[in-house]
């Protein structure tokens, strides 16, 4: 072999083409939430279609034969369906890789599969706020820096996953022993509608208390397992491909200095939860278990005048000091080993958010040793914890005799451990929440640590003081404490309003979502699903539990009434309130916005089938007008456009009902079970029954007729990126889909050139992906376009930042066509540092407002008067993705994204004024016999996306 045929000394002149095809360019059109179907976005029938690439979940798709155009046209028609003569238009679809279900499995299966892809939303919620922190940047290699926040958010979501363990626990546990007290063997306990073969078994050899709770104990642990097996399954199909991307990012020279976050390896690779997190959920959940078991075998008592059951009660009846002269030791035993154990994993869990400081070792090095003594430490942590409840279910075997006597009115009384235990939870996770509103404004962690910390041990104090009708010498110290907490809220809002002030903080959060409070937001949303969920499944238990009549014909006392933990109670109770005042807030400004018809502004569009109708270029005198045209097409029109204007202030509608959920969770925790309470339930509680029979019902259904997951749109949005949050958060499809748009780009524009016969096989892979780099880094005879529609443009974006060859300032050969985006106004604003304007390199965005005709008023008129909020400059060394699509000797940015009011979804990318990238789209559809307005689908069909495709094409040469 002599030097000049060495692989690494080959270029894309040396190798010799192989037969050239008709075809020149590539268009790769990428679909978004809509999950259009290859046929439709290739415009021809399912029976000309072919998959090239792919499987039954996703892939890429081409027609053999395009359309051809219409010989009647005029000369010089632009048919959309028609493409240039050396493009080849491909589809890739990816949809069902965000949706895929419970595979095959029986019914029985793809039913608990389905309830557990619910019961995965709030976890996705959780990842998703990870990304909403202030990410900063990477080292080039691998590492990862977390930020701020990182370990509290990931100690937030092992609280919400011991929130699910305590809603299974209620159900189990705690209903549970409550249905099988005494009563439950002559047929006249509280439970009527739990079967007979269920009570005959437990009330036989299983009669102990102690032995009924070691079985049904295997009900949360069970739940906990199969949402890491569901979870699990579904990603394993993805995290392979991301690693080969990876790899070929790390190849080649890097680049000096740090790097955006989206540009990094780390971001694809190291970032996210791996399996020393996933134990250790999965250990906290047995210790958690074990520990409640525990609680209840120490201070539970039958018929007996000490009340351990709450925490208003607790010290004052000397209960830690009964448990200590009890003799049970064994289980005060796993009592404080349980919560060795839940301490131990909440400080592992916190401390493996950050994976940096490699020092002289190689990253490869570090990177293997680091997770290595991580599996390690939390594998050992996990058998611990199923040690830990071993033991604690032998011990209830042993000595589960709680002893004679009986509850109130002849019920069983409630697992103590579960009294308080929810709440507690609930109380932590409500405080990082609110601290996190802090995390991107500046506000030291540490000091918002501090604050919290103080309002939630002032609020546990005073809830334990007791209702001032039990205790009337408590109440001016129990207000003093509950006056102490909410001054502490009060003085961490105050902080969060003012800091970025006091400090000068150069960034204007007023371009960032919800004002830079994102996390919290979004940490507020998943505590809320959690807490709905948990409701449901706890409430609907109880109120199916209590139907039908006893068996023994007699009638149940009324005070053997199932009790579940009152949190779910003051909970459920609470959501009626919510969705009121949100309905009513929601409602106002549908009102308000819809009584009269504005004149938007629209963009400049081009070459249309017809004229825009009633444009508008700016507001006269800063005033939005109103429409005074009789024309009913031109009303039909204007009236999309305002009915789009109304979706797009989904923004602070969504921090209301953050806020609001923030208020329910603290009632839910102080207010004590009154007669207000008992009023409210007498018509909430069978209300949130039926709404969970209804859920279940819909559940049912979903897993005979389909393999989707329940309310399949919700993870599209959640699963675009990767899982950095919670362990058995939803798996994400952006992991396989970005490596197969990447290889796709990267084979396309070096698909001639065939390796020397000679090398060997893993000769020849090296050489092509030599080849495939110095083809993103110097002209070629072959081109690709992105065109990307809505939530696929985020899929496009992220796969250009991983086609940049080393340290390269640009890529060539590649253009992008993006239409009904939300780069800019959603993306860009939600998670400034993976599409905001210092990695796009576009203008910022600002918020919508709910009191302006138009919800981009402020936005339109800053555009136009080109004043946009000054963003510091970002101390990455890599270009921005403007920066990686400009063309050299002049020809411009090859980036144009096309939009138009009448879409619900779609925005400008760069700025509403005229500018090189955005440009208008026809606001009607196809052509048909009766006019349809355009909306968020269709953009391809348009003259204008014609004509954009066309003159990409000129710009990449």
């Amino acid at each position: 072999m002599t030097d000049s045929e060495t692989p690494g000394s080959a270029t894309p002149g040396s190798p010799t083409p192989a037969a050239a095809g008709p075809h020149r360019i590539l268009e790769l059109r990428v679909h978004g939430i809509k999950n259009t179907p290859p046929a439709e976005m290739l415009g021809v029938p399912q029976s000309e279609l072919r998959q090239t690439q792919g499987d039954e979940n996703g892939g890429f798709w081409w027609a053999p034969r395009s359309p051809e155009p219409d010989p009647d046209d005029p000369p010089g028609t632009l048919d959309p369906a028609v493409p240039p003569p050396d493009v080849r238009r491909e589809a890739y679809s990816w949809g069902l890789l965000a949706r895929y279900g419970a595979g095959p499995l029986l019914f029985i299966g793809q039913f608990f599969v389905q309830l557990a892809w619910l019961l995965l939303l709030p976890f996705g919620l959780a990842n998703t706020a990870y990304w909403t922190r202030r990410i900063p940047d990477q080292h080039p290699g691998g590492e990862w820096r977390g930020g701020v926040g990182a370990g509290s958010l990931r100690i937030f979501a092992l609280g919400l996953t011991l929130l699910y363990v305590c809603a299974l626990g209620s159900i189990s546990l705690d209903l549970g022993a409550q249905c099988l007290g005494p009563g439950a063997a002559a047929g006249a306990g509280p439970c009527p509608a739990l079967p007979h073969a269920v009570t005959d078994f437990f009330t036989g050899p299983l009669a102990w208390r102690g032995r009924q709770l070691a079985v049904l104990s295997v009900v949360p642990i069970a739940g906990i397992l199969l949402l890491y097996i569901v979870a699990r399954r579904a990603r394993t199909r993805y995290e392979a491909a991301i690693f080969d991307t990876t790899d070929q990012m790390r190849r080649g020279a890097r680049p000096e200095g740090p790097v955006k976050p989206l540009s990094s390896e780390g971001f694809w690779q190291t970032s996210r939860v791996g399996s020393p997190t996933e134990w250790l959920h999965l250990g906290a959940t047995f210790f958690l278990v074990a520990l409640l078991l525990a609680w209840d075998r120490l201070f539970a008592v039958y018929g007996g005048s000490t009340d351990c059951a709450k925490l208003q009660t607790f010290v004052a009846n000397g209960c830690a000091l009964r448990a200590v002269e009890g003799g049970h030791w064994l289980f005060l035993l796993a009592l404080l080993l349980g919560l060795a154990g839940l301490t131990v994993t909440i400080v592992l869990v916190g401390v493996f958010s950050d994976t940096e400081d490699s020092g002289d070792r190689p990253v490869a090095r570090f990177l293997a040793d680091k997770l290595r003594t991580r599996e390690r430490s939390s594998l050992l942590l996990l058998w611990v914890g199923v040690l830990v409840y071993v033991l604690t279910l032998v011990g209830l075997a042993i000595d589960g005799d709680y002893g004679e006597g009986a509850g109130r009115g002849g019920a069983a009384p409630a697992f103590l451990g579960l009294v308080t235990a929810p709440s507690l939870i609930l109380g932590v996770l409500v405080a990082i929440a609110i601290s996190a509103l802090s995390w991107r404004r500046g506000v030291p962690h540490a000091l918002s640590i501090v604050i919290m910390a103080v309002a939630g041990t002032s609020f546990l104090i005073a809830v334990a003081l007791g209702p001032t009708r039990l205790d009337e010498a408590a109440r001016p110290a129990r207000a003093a404490f509950f006056i102490i907490a909410a001054a502490a809220v009060v003085i961490e809002l105050v902080l969060i309003a003012l800091w970025p002030r006091l400090t000068r903080d150069p960034i204007p959060h007023r371009v960032e979502g919800w004002g830079g409070t994102g996390p919290g937001v979004i940490m507020l949303w998943a505590l809320g699903a959690a807490m709905i969920l948990s409701t449901l499944l706890v409430l609907g238990t109880q109120a199916w539990l209590g139907t039908g009549a006893p068996a023994c014909g007699c009638v149940a006392p009324p005070a053997a009434a199932l009790r579940p933990p009152i949190v779910y109670q003051n909970f459920g109770d609470v959501l009626p309130l919510i969705a009121i005042v949100l309905a009513v807030v929601a409602g106002v400004v549908f009102f308000l916005r819809t009584r009269w018809v504005p004149m938007l502004t629209t963009p400049p569009t081009r070459g249309g089938r017809r004229p825009i109708v009633s444009p508008v270029k700016q507001y006269p005198d800063g005033v939005v007008q109103r429409a005074d045209t009789q024309d009913r097409l031109a009303l039909k029109i204007l009236r999309a456009r305002r009915q789009a204007a109304l979706f797009h202030r989904g923004e602070p509608i969504l921090g209301l009902l953050a806020a609001l959920l923030a208020v329910g969770f603290v009632a839910a925790l102080a207010v004590s079970y009154t007669d207000v309470y008992r009023w409210i339930d007498s018509f909430v509680g069978p209300a949130l029954g039926i709404i969970a029979i209804g859920v279940l019902v819909l559940i049912i259904e979903n897993a005979i007729t389909a393999k989707e997951r329940p309310i399949s749109v919700m993870w599209d949005l959640m699963c675009f990126l990767p899982r950095a949050g919670h362990p058995f958060a939803p798996p994400c499809y952006a992991e396989r889909a970005v490596p197969e748009l990447r290889d796709r780009v990267v084979d396309w524009l070096g698909h001639d050139l065939v390796p020397p016969a000679h090398l060997e096989p893993d000769e020849q892979l090296r050489w092509r992906e030599e080849v495939q780099e110095q083809a993103l880094r110097q002209e070629r005879p072959y081109k690709v376009v992105v065109s990307a529609h809505s939530l696929g443009a985020v899929l496009a974006v992220a796969c250009l930042f991983t086609l940049r060859p080393g340290d390269a300032s640009r890529i060539a050969n590649v253009g992008l066509l993006t239409y009904g985006t939300q780069l800019r106004v959603y993306f860009g604003r939600f998670f400034p540092e993976l599409f905001g304007p210092q990695v796009l390199g576009t203008l910022p965005q600002l918020p919508p407002s709910l009191a302006q005709p138009d919800p981009w008023y402020t936005q339109v008129q800053t555009d136009q008067l080109g004043s946009p909020p000054e963003y510091p400059p970002s101390r990455a060394t890599d270009p921005t993705l403007v920066e990686l699509l400009t063309q050299p000797d002049n020809r411009g940015v090859a980036w144009f994204s096309l939009w138009r009011r009448t879409d619900y979804l779609g925005f400008p990318v760069n700025s509403n004024a005229p500018n090189a990238i955005d440009r208008g789209a026809d606001e009607f559809g196809p052509p048909r016999y009766l006019i349809k307005v355009a909306t968020h689908p269709d953009y391809p069909s348009s003259p204008q996306y014609a004509a954009a495709l066309r003159e990409l094409i000129e710009r990449l040469g």
